[in-house]
């Protein structure tokens, strides 16, 4: 496995793109920021661009994009956060606590107001929702429920983490690190050694970290342990899909839902 475009996963096929993941989250800021400024309060904008890492990158311990050979596990600078941002499209970001009672619907008044169910967030991801029905078949769809399907992919790598290929391709790579010179079980052991695991991404890498990364990514691709993790997890997913399949189609339904709904609040913006 050698391109970022061979990190396809079925469930894939039921949520939005990078692109379109963006477009729901400047429209959802757009609301929130609308629902705020009737309390007298600020809003400061977010990044909502399309977030380039790699959706599957991490679900199959795919080292690609980090050009571990200059800057280690780490990747290049903000990369981190990117990785974190991955698989749902939403940076994280910090609200101010004078906003976030207000946000989040933790009061039911502010300033002489009612506050909505859930906050200005739960309204902005009710406009999003429209009237589509979540998994559970109930319309309209409760305002967070989409990120069920981020728990069904969840779900399928608790089913692949005990997959023999993927225990079968640690122990590939363990033997390939060993004649390398490095002593571990599994990748993620090398990518948490404490040597360099705290370590900011302003900060620059060892010797010891960049030599323990590329020889790593090295056996990575001789063993095919990318290529192992896809195969489990693909099969995870599918069963998991299997399983749900009606609350899996109406999760895809409801996301193109918020795509569509999110274009029309950017429209009229």
């Amino acid at each position: 496995m050698t391109s970022a475009k061979d990190l396809v996963l079925p469930l894939d096929a039921y949520d939005l793109n990078a692109v379109e993941r963006s477009v729901v989250q400047t429209a959802r800021y757009h609301l929130i920021e609308r629902c705020l400024s009737r309390y007298g309060l600020p809003f400061k904008p977010h990044d909502t661009r399309p977030v380039t890492y790699p959706k599957n990158a991490s679900y199959l311990g795919w080292l690609g994009a980090k050009q571990v050979g200059t800057y280690g596990y780490s990747g290049p600078r903000g990369q981190l956060a990117e990785v974190a941002a991955a698989v749902d499209g939403i940076r994280g970001y910090l609200i101010p606590p004078s906003q976030d009672a207000v946000q989040t619907g933790t009061v039911k008044r502010f300033r002489g107001k009612p506050v909505p169910p859930e906050g200005c967030d739960g309204e902005a991801q009710r406009r999003l929702n429209g009237d589509a029905p979540g998994p559970d078949g109930v319309a309209p769809a409760k305002p967070h429920i989409y990120k069920q399907l981020y728990v069904y992919m969840d779900d399928a790598a608790e089913i692949a983490y005990q997959d023999e290929r993927i225990k079968a391709a640690n122990a590939a790579w363990s033997a390939c690190m060993r004649e390398a010179g490095h002593r571990y079980a599994m990748p993620a052991e090398a990518e948490a050694d404490p040597r360099w695991a705290s370590r900011r991404d302003t900060e620059p890498p060892t010797k010891d970290e960049l030599s323990t990364a590329v020889a790593d990514e090295r056996c990575r691709l001789q063993v095919n342990y990318s290529g192992a993790r896809l195969a489990a997890y693909a099969d995870a997913q599918r069963a998991v899909i299997a399983r749900h399949k009606q609350e899996v189609e109406r999760l895809a339904t409801l996301q193109r839902t918020r795509y569509a709904n999110a274009q029309k609040v950017l429209d009229s913006a």
